[in-house]
């Protein structure tokens, strides 16, 4: 198991695989498609994977950053405090790409099929539900390895 400076790295590239796999539906509607066919690299895969790995990386930081500004949370506070994450940043990173990527001329939404803005509130939903249990399912394991009891 990693410990120390490691821990956060290896939660980081577990999360990162994780949302990989859970979000691969999102590819299937043309606008999302289109959005990162070139962008930022020529590779639609890579781009794939480099855009899911930007997302969590920052809401990692988010997380991350919060705890150790407060100087270390613990019990129900961090369980909020998580669920506040896993579901306010997915929200403020589908504003921000919904809003400013159509208005710098980067995306058109509508290019074919399904709005691209539904297809993205959808997988921001399905991206807070996946990190949700993902931090349920973590937070049971420590409670059973860690339980003094």
């Amino acid at each position: 198991m990693a410990s120390g400076w490691t821990a956060p790295i290896a939660a980081t590239v577990f999360v990162w695989l994780l949302v990989s796999v859970a979000c691969l539906p999102v590819l299937a509607a043309g606008s999302i498609r289109a959005a990162i066919d070139d962008w930022p690299t020529d590779r639609y895969a890579v781009n794939y994977l480099l855009l899911v790995g930007m997302v969590v990386l920052g809401n990692v930081a988010a997380f991350l950053g919060g705890v150790v500004v407060r100087g270390g949370i613990g019990g129900i506070e961090l369980i909020r405090w998580t669920l506040l994450v896993a579901v306010g940043y997915p929200t403020l990173v589908w504003i921000a790409l919904a809003g400013m990527l159509p208005a710098a001329g980067r995306w058109d939404p509508a290019v074919e099929g399904l709005d691209g803005r539904i297809v993205l509130a959808a997988a921001a939903l399905w991206y807070a539900i996946v990190l949700s249990i993902a931090a349920a399912v973590t937070f049971f394991l420590l409670f059973v390895l860690y339980f003094p009891g």
